[in-house]
């Protein structure tokens, strides 16, 4: 894990898209998706579950999560 993971974390858990979340942290989309899935596999627990390119934030997801306008089911 590292900080770069943290802040795609934080950046995904936000706007819930991985396109928007990856253009508005000025990298590609699938950096943006590799680091997410290596952050999942080092947790070993999914932490978004993924509908195209949107994103919910998974039970494991939402304690890791800061305080974000997205919504909780």
């Amino acid at each position: 894990m590292n900080l770069s993971q943290l802040n795609y974390f934080k950046k995904l858990a936000e706007v819930l898209h991985y396109t928007r979340a990856a253009q508005e942290l000025f990298i590609t989309q699938p950096t943006l998706s590799g680091a997410i899935s290596s952050l999942e596999k080092e947790l070993g627990a999914p932490l978004f579950e993924r509908n195209g390119r949107s994103v919910l934030l998974t039970p494991y997801g939402w304690p890791c999560a800061p305080s974000t306008t997205a919504w909780r089911p």
